[in-house]
This record gives structure tokens, C-alpha cells and sequence, in this order.
């Protein structure tokens, strides 16, 4: 018996329907297989979920756009998984992931696997935006492989929106200053976000089991032929078909964004930059002039010059329309299409390197020359292009003759923006490095450091080095900084903003790093000199102290040469407490992290949200305040020293103020003090 038009019309629009819920599904099934694995739930479990959303979302018959379905599925799955939730043990992402409280374990999941911005997260969470970041925070510590590693607790709050390139400019300015000459943060940093980078890896490559799909479909297949009984409808032919097809098409999902990378900028001294003409002459790299016009705005790409360090992107921008510098706005403006032909940052620190002199842009009213760096290409891929697509610049004020004084500014908010479409393929080929073995070592201020490469590449010369760690160690290396490495003809400085990169470690309790400096390619080496800069040390000087509140404030305790002086908390705010820390001839400590009895023992359920106030001195022992800072000198390598004369308390407890909580045991596990260096060795290479 044939079936009634109106219920094959009616089948029809059901399995249309159906369809376009599997269309959404088919995007994200990876990722949804991945949330189920993360909350400790077997295939079996997962595919009856995923079956009971698919059809309660489509039964629901709403008009959502596709983003907004997208994200209903994800939260509907996340909450039927919600209630069966159980922790798993091992090692792998999902295991780890299962074992986080939920709070933590959702805001990972929708960020970091789902890619959602923070701002959706916070809709399908249900709570602020902060409280999120807060969440993402304590979630990613929990992963990571170096749980004693932490920063200092006041710029905890920055990370998230540091590397997700969403932090407000002058936050950012002052973070990085901070992170510069803070080793604690920086290692913490590296470490959050190596842990980052192996999360989105894990995302990226979820694959669904065929076991897995095949027992969603039989779900499907008996759901689709119970609702056609129920109708009394023959037996349907070829639903189940067209519904497997749509299934066996799912692709492994790939999250939009994650490439976490950062940019750099660099300005022409002259009207060619001398490098680019060595490079010329030498067969590295060809002129491109590659150009995109828009709203009145020319950009031209002059050519791109990669190697396995980095790639080098020159650009020039010129106002057609007013006298006015433009530059690339690297954070709001700036997208790589092929990301995924680009190393994940790996070997690179998060650094905004900036030119040296800036000559060549004074002299032209409209006109900004400068370059990018960009992470290196992958080996394998063929005839890589680069897909760059500029969406947004800013307007340098007349006087900037750096880009470093646009991000130094306070006032980046209020600068002038100009929007367009600017769009480039960016041919480039990969060139060969030189790689110098060394295999020296040298003592710096009585400690040992290995030199063991030199990488001469052409954009840059990267010096491997390793330095001993360890708490066992009476005194360990924190950081340690470089000024130059000279030859007869010329002096490679260090790329400033890209600090000492974090590469290994050894067995032996060494850890491998790498630093950047000027290129030496076109250089006849001879024995050039490396020149030190600074040291950076860490001293296990260990204090545990009480305040007593039947004493007399201030209390003092003594400490790394110097004082802490505890102050009397206030009456209306018991539980805040301050301390200080005078300057004296005597103190030996920079900076020194005091943690309260709560955070040292409350397995992240407690933290600081006080402040902590510096003062800093020069290479001379001249004292100024942060906004006097000649950041000239600060590109030059003369960066100061950061004392710590302040840090008050103000106690946080699962991610909300607790002003009932007064803590009153304080520990110490050693400060950190920095030494100016006036050393330099010979570089004595093995092979050249």
C-alpha cells in the first residue's frame, strides 16, 4: 500500500529536520566524545546521552541559528553528563580532566575544547566572566606537569586573557614589563601555556571509534522506526540510509583559533633595511611587492624571509589619503588563515620584539616600514604560502618614532584605528641554519652554565644553553640574561622582548634554553665573545612566622638579610593584612614570596587577591618609579632591578571573597635576587 502523500510530506520534514540537527552534530561529535571521555563515562553511556540530545534538540523544533544550536547541544550534553560524572584514574587528558571538580572541568572543556570565547562560556555557565577565567586558572594548574612552579599570585588573574590576546592594553604593557624581570612568572607562564598548547593538541586530534558510531546509529536507526510506527507508516525505506550517510561523513573536528601566536614588530633603519639586502644578494628571500589597497590605505608586503627559527615579514603601510603612520594592529587586527602550516610556537618565547632605530620612518609623514615575526613553517609542507589578512591599524601619533612607544603608552585606548580588508599570499621558502656546537663550560658568579650551540640562521642567531636547577641546590639559576655576542665587525644584541626560551631538561638536573640575538649569517665568526648581562638567582632561605595578636604591632621578622614588618590589620578589616619590607645596605632579596598558611595547604581552594608594590633601582643603584623608565635603555638590555617593599593579604576562597578568613601563619620557601654582570667568555667552537 502506498503511503499517503501528507505522511510521506510529513516523514520528509521530520527527516529534514532530523537532518539538520546532524548537520550540527557532525561538526562537533569529536569534541562532544571527548567532553563524555572527560567526565569519566564509557562509550556505551556516552552514545545513549548523545542519542537522548540529538533528538531532544531536534524534537524542540526551535529556529536557533547554527552557532546557537551548536552551542545548545554542547550544553545539553554537558549536562546530562553532569549527572553521572565519576572521577577516573590515569594519566591521559580525559582521565586528569575527570578528576577536576565541575566548575573547573566545564569552563576547560568549553574554552579549550570547544573554543568558545569566553563570553559564551559565561552564558552557558551562568556566571561572570571572571569567575570563568578563575575556573580556566585553577583547571590548568591542576593538568599540568609542574605543580610547584606558581608566579606571583597578583598577575595570576592576567594569564587567561594574556594568552588568548584579549588582555587590556595597558594591563598588557605592565604584565609584560613584569614578566621580563619576574623568572617566577615566566616559568609559570611557559609552563600554563605548554599545557595549553598539548590541551588544544589533545582537541584537535579526537577521533570518534567506529565501535562508538556504530552503536549511535543502531540508537538512531531503532528511534527513526519507532516514530514511523507510531504514525503508522510502512516500513521506511532508505531513512536509515540517508541518516548512516550523514554519520559516516563526520570528519574529525578541529576548533577554530587555537594557534596562540604572537607577533612581533621590528622598524627599517633605512630606506632597505641592510639585512634584506644581504639577503637579496645572497639569493635569500626575492622582492614581492605584494600589494592591498582599502579605504584609502595601500599595504605592501615586501618580501618574507623564513628559516627553521622563525619567518620574517616585511611590510611597509602608506595613508594615500592623510599624513598619517600606520601600523599593524597584531592583537585585533591580524589573522593567519593557514595556521596549521606553522609551528605551534614551540622553541619561541611570548615576546613583542621591537626595532632598534627608527630613522627611516621619521622622514615620510604617511608612510610606516617596518616587519613581523611569525612562528617557522613546518618541514613538510610544499610550496607554503603564507595567508595573512589585515582587518585593523593603528595611527602612530606624530612624534612616535617607535612602535615600542605605542604599546608603552597608557593611552592605546583612545589612539586611532583604521578598519579595512587587506589580504595577502605570501610565497616563501625555508632556508638552512648553520648549527655551531660548543660544548663549554663557564662559571658565572661561582655558578656553572653550559654552552652548547649556536644556531646562526639568517633572520637570527639562537645560543643553546643550560644551566643547573634545582632545590636541592644551595643557590640555583632563576634566569640568566645576555647583552650581546660581539665579533670584530659587529655587535648582535639580544632580541629583548624574547627572554631566555625554556627547552628541555636533562636527567642530570639540568635545564636546556635558547636565546635569541641579532643576525650574525653574513658575519665572519672568528672567536666572538659572549657578553652577560644579568643574573637572576633563587635562595631556598626558608621563615615560617605567626602574626600574634597579643603583641604589639608592628611585629618584625627577619629575613634574607633584611626585614618583614607586619603591620596591624585594620579594625574594620580584620582580615587583611599588610607587610613591609624596608630598603636596607644589609637586604639581600629582590623579591621574596610569602604565602599563607591557607594557599600553602588548601589545594587551590584558597588564594591571595592582594597587592604587592616595588621599587626599582638601575645597573647604578639609581632608584625611580615605573612610569620613569627609559624604555630606550630597557631595549638596550638595561633593565632594573625590582625590589618588593610591599604585599598585603586579602583571602579568596573557592574563587569568592572571604573577608571572615584571617590568616595568620605566613611561610616562606626563599627569595629571588638579581646580580648585574660585567663578564663576557670567548665562544670556542668545535666544528664550524
Amino acid at each position: 500500500m502506498e503511503m499517503p502523500a501528507a505522511s510521506r510530506n510529513e516523514m520528509g520534514m521530520e527527516v529534514q529536520e532530523l537532518n539538520k540537527t546532524l548537520m550540527i552534530f557532525r561538526q562537533i561529535e569529536p569534541l562532544l566524545y571527548a567532553i563524555g571521555r572527560s567526565h569519566g563515562c564509557g562509550d556505551e553511556v556516552i552514545a545513549r546521552i548523545l542519542f537522548n540530545c540529538i533528538f531532544t534538540l531536534h524534537d524542540q523544533k526551535k529556529k536557533h541559528g547554527r552557532e546557537k544550536d551548536r552551542h545548545a547541544l554542547i550544553a545539553l550534553f554537558m549536562k546530562e553528563c553532569r549527572g553521572i560524572a565519576r572521577p577516573v584514574e590515569g594519566e591521559e587528558f580525559p582521565s586528569v580532566i575527570s578528576r577536576m571538580n565541575e566548575s573547573e572541568r566545564e569552563a576547560v572543556l568549553l574554552v579549550y575544547g570547544a573554543g568558545l570565547s569566553i563570553g559564551d562560556v559565561s552564558s552557558v555557565m551562568k556566571k561572570p566572566e571572571d569567575e570563568v577565567k578563575e575556573d580556566l586558572l585553577r583547571g590548568i594548574r591542576f593538568i599540568r606537569k609542574h605543580p610547584d612552579v606558581e608566579g606571583c599570585p597578583e598577575y595570576h588573574r592576567l594569564y587567561v586573557d594574556y594568552l588568548e590576546r584579549s588582555i587590556e592594553r595597558t594591563e598588557k604593557v605592565a604584565f609584560e614589563m613584569h614578566i621580563h624581570q619576574c623568572p617566577g612568572c615566566q616559568e609559570d607562564l611557559a609552563t600554563f601555556q605548554e599545557t595549553l598548547l598539548e590541551l588544544r593538541e589533545f582537541f584537535e586530534q579526537s577521533h570518534v571509534p567506529e565501535g562508538f558510531r556504530l552503536k549511535l546509529d543502531g540508537l538512531i536507526d531503532t528511534e527513526m522506526e519507532k516514530r514511523k510506527k507510531k504514525n503508522k507508516k510502512r516500513k521506511r525505506t532508505g531513512i536509515i540510509a540517508l541518516v548512516a550517510a550523514f554519520l559516516l561523513l563526520f570528519t574529525g573536528f578541529m576548533t577554530d583559533g587555537f594557534a596562540s601566536i604572537y607577533y612581533t614588530y621590528a622598524d627599517w633603519k633605512n630606506d632597505e633595511d641592510p639585512l634584506l639586502r644581504e639577503f637579496y644578494q645572497s639569493g635569500i628571500g626575492e622582492r614581492l611587492n605584494l600589494t592591498a589597497e582599502d579605504n584609502g590605505v595601500k599595504i605592501t608586503i615586501k618580501t618574507a624571509i623564513a628559516d627553521e627559527i622563525q619567518t620574517l615579514v616585511y611590510y611597509e603601510i602608506e595613508d594615500m589619503e592623510k599624513d598619517r603612520r600606520l601600523m599593524v594592529d597584531t592583537e585585533n587586527g591580524f589573522t593567519i588563515e593557514n595556521q596549521i602550516d606553522f609551528l605551534n610556537g614551540e622553541g619561541r618565547g611570548i615576546f613583542m620584539e621591537e626595532g632598534k632605530s627608527e630613522e627611516g620612518n621619521v622622514e615620510e609623514k604617511n608612510i610606516h616600514k617596518g616587519s613581523f615575526s611569525l612562528p617557522p613553517i613546518v618541514d613538510d609542507v610544499e610550496d607554503p604560502l603564507i595567508k595573512l589578512s589585515f582587518t585593523q591599524l593603528i595611527a602612530m601619533s606624530p612624534d612616535m618614532k617607535s612602535t615600542m612607544e605605542v604599546y608603552a603608552t597608557n593611552a592605546m585606548e583612545e589612539m586611532e584605528m583604521t578598519r579595512g580588508d587587506w589580504e595577502f599570499e605570501i610565497p616563501v621558502e625555508k632556508n638552512k641554519s648553520r648549527v655551531l656546537k660548543l660544548n663549554q663550560e663557564v662559571e658565572v658568579e661561582g655558578l656553572p652554565v653550559r654552552l652548547e650551540e649556536l644556531v646562526i640562521a639568517p633572520t637570527t642567531t639562537a645560543l643553546t644553553y643550560s644551566i643547573r636547577e634545582g632545590e636541592e641546590e644551595p643557590l640555583s639559576i632563576f634566569q640568566l640574561l645576555f647583552d650581546s655576542i660581539k665579533t670584530e665587525e659587529k655587535t648582535a644584541s639580544i632580541n629583548w622582548f624574547s627572554w631566555p626560551v625554556y627547552q628541555d631538561d636533562y636527567d642530570d638536573g639540568w635545564s636546556s634554553y635558547s636565546q635569541n640575538f641579532d643576525s650574525l649569517y653574513f658575519e665572519e665568526l672568528g672567536e666572538p665573545e659572549l657578553v652577560f648581562s644579568r643574573l637572576q638567582m633563587h635562595v631556598p632561605e626558608e621563615l615560617t612566622f605567626k602574626i600574634d595578636s597579643t603583641k604589639p604591632f608592628p611585629q618584625v621578622h627577619e629575613y634574607g638579610g633584611g626585614s618583614i614588618v607586619v603591620e596591624e590589620p585594620s579594625k574594620d578589616r580584620p582580615g587583611e593584612v599588610t607587610m613591609k619590607m624596608p630598603l636596607t645596605d644589609n637586604r639581600d632579596f629582590d623579591t621574596v614570596y610569602i604565602m599563607s598558611k591557607e594557599e600553602s595547604e588548601g589545594s587551590g581552594d584558597f588564594r591571595n587577591d592582594g597587592e604587592m608594590e616595588s621599587v626599582y633601582l638601575d645597573r647604578n643603584g639609581k632608584e625611580f618609579e615605573e612610569e620613569d623608565w627609559d624604555y630606550e635603555e630597557v631595549m638596550k638590555g638595561n633593565y632594573p632591578r625590582s625590589l618588593t617593599v610591599k604585599q598585603s593579604f586579602k583571602m579568596f576562597k573557592q574563587g569568592k571573597p572571604a573577608p571572615d578568613l584571617i590568616p595568620t601563619e605566613f611561610i616562606i620557601d626563599g627569595y629571588e635576587k638579581t646580580v648585574f654582570l660585567d663578564q663576557s667568555v670567548p665562544l670556542k667552537f668545535k666544528n664550524k
